[in-house]
C-alpha cells in the first residue's frame, strides 16, 4: 500500500499552532513543530494541502503505485509574516514541498 508521510519542520511560525494536514480535501492529521506522520492510501493521485487558521500551501499532487512511498514537509515561510499573504492572499502562505 502506498505511503504518504507528512513532517512539519522547526519552523519559527505558529509556534503553538498545528498544521492541518489535507489528503485529497479531508483533514487526516494536525501536526505540531517537528512532528510527522503516515498515512496509507490507495495507489493513484492524491492532493495533499497544509492548513493553520486562514493560511494555507498551495496544494502538491502526488502520483503513487504499488508500495510507493513520497515524504512531504510543511513549514511556515518568510511569505507567512508578509501583509499581502496574510490578508489578500493566504493561500500559499505556507510551504509543503516533496523532500
Amino acid at each position: 500500500m502506498p505511503i504518504i508521510t507528512v513532517r512539519r519542520a522547526m519552523d519559527v511560525g505558529g509556534i503553538l499552532s498545528r498544521m492541518k494536514i489535507e489528503v485529497d480535501g479531508e483533514v487526516v492529521a494536525r501536526l505540531k513543530r517537528g512532528a510527522r506522520q503516515s498515512f496509507d492510501v490507495q495507489p493513484g493521485q492524491h492532493r495533499v494541502r497544509v492548513r493553520v487558521s486562514w493560511q494555507s500551501s498551495l496544494p502538491v499532487e502526488v502520483t503513487l503505485d504499488g508500495a510507493e512511498t513520497v515524504t512531504l514537509e510543511a513549514a511556515y515561510s518568510e511569505r507567512s509574516w508578509r501583509f499581502t499573504e496574510t490578508f489578500l492572499r493566504p493561500e500559499g502562505a505556507l510551504d509543503l514541498r516533496v523532500v
